[in-house]
């Protein structure tokens, strides 16, 4: 065990150096412009979000900002340039900072934020930074299943892109993700990267290996890392999340590509039966209780379980037709026993009748 974790260890850092070399061969060592979330604390104990522009421009040339706008989760912001009298031989970096609740568009609280940044030239206006970030607490966060996740059609991101899918691998706050898909002249490839998640989202800068050993090389050479695109993931919930593929020219996100990632069964579900099999109900405080969830039964609105010999059922409601739940409760002896928000296909989580944390894990299927 200890020479396997030395090993990874090396790949990890291998992989690591690889991406810091191919991002600064990609933009240049600086991104034309980052945008950072900075949390001001409030005297009520939540926090204030603002948000912190930086980047690099000709003396007394930086950036003003234009104006900004919300929609539902989308906050966009239009940063203004000089177009004459810039000296363009030098650069001098700049911080602009945006406080949402004082320009009068107080963010949504418990919601991902779709952070837009657009730089005007002349009469148009050009993306040129896209970050997810989160206003919910902590323990809104969702812990992703380890496995193979892929594209699904999605009223939000629309149709699915073919063929095209990752592998998640979470462990201790870091997500791992490799990336499978199709180059522009429709070769097929992969990217890896990895990145710790932030509440419910996780920003991910991708690299392609290529050149490497082949598999049946008795020797082979080093791989080279090629820069790749950036994952921006909101995780809906363990089992299903919202990327954004960002593609970066010359430092600045230039086009985003949304799609819906979910992980799914081998096997056809029907009526629920994925989630049939022996479940342990862990309280935050209190001893375990078991139970043996049958096969499952479709209604108008989702499917339930029943786990008969403890008058138990697991009641789950599927909001799209062919979809997942996005939440199930617990009843035992007829009476509420826990709300469940949190819905895996291992691992639910939610909270019990009396508000306190709960969690549901399958132990057999």
């Amino acid at each position: 065990m200890p020479a396997l974790r030395a090993h990874l260890v090396r790949i990890g850092c291998l992989l690591a150096l690889a991406v810091t070399s191919a991002a600064g061969a990609a933009e240049g060592g600086v991104p034309d412009l980052t945008v950072t979330v900075e949390q001001l604390p409030f005297a009520s104990g939540r926090d204030i979000v603002r948000l912190a522009i930086h980047g690099e421009a000709p003396p007394n040339c930086t950036p003003t900002i234009g104006r900004a706008w919300l929609e539902d989760a989308d906050f966009s912001i239009e940063l203004r340039s000089p177009t004459a009298g810039c000296d363009q031989t030098h650069r001098v970096p700049f911080t602009l900072r945006v406080d949402p609740r004082a320009s009068g568009l107080p963010l949504p609280p418990n919601r991902v934020i779709r952070a837009r940044v657009f730089r005007s030239a002349g009469a148009s206006a050009e993306l040129a930074a896209f970050r997810l970030f989160d206003t919910a607490p902590a323990t809104s966060a969702q812990v992703p299943e380890n496995g193979f996740w892929w594209s699904t059609a999605d009223a939000g991101t629309g149709e699915a892109v073919r063929a095209t899918g990752a592998s998640l691998e979470w462990q201790d706050g870091e997500l791992a993700v490799a990336l499978y898909g199709f180059t522009d002249i429709g070769m097929p490839t992969w990217y890896f990267g990895s990145a710790h998640l932030s509440g419910r989202v996780a920003r991910v800068g991708l690299v392609q290996l290529a050149g490497g050993e082949p598999l049946l090389a008795a020797t082979g050479s080093q791989p080279q890392a090629l820069p790749g695109p950036r994952l921006e993931i909101e995780f809906l919930s363990p089992v299903q999340a919202r990327a954004w593929l960002v593609r970066v020219e010359d430092g600045r996100d230039v086009q985003l590509r949304p799609m819906l990632l979910s992980r799914a069964r081998f096997a056809n579900d029907a009526g629920g039966s994925t989630w049939s099999g022996t479940w342990v109900l862990v309280p935050d405080d209190g001893p375990p209780r078991t139970f043996v969830f049958g096969s499952g039964a479709p209604r108008a609105t989702g499917f339930h379980l029943d786990d008969v010999a403890n008058d138990a059922r697991l009641d789950c409601r599927v909001p799209v037709t062919g979809g997942l739940p996005d939440l199930c409760s617990l009843s035992v002896d007829g009476a509420p026993a826990a709300d469940f928000n949190r819905i895996g296909f291992d691992r639910l989580g939610g909270r019990g009748d009396d508000g306190a944390p709960v969690t549901l894990v399958r132990v057999r299927d």
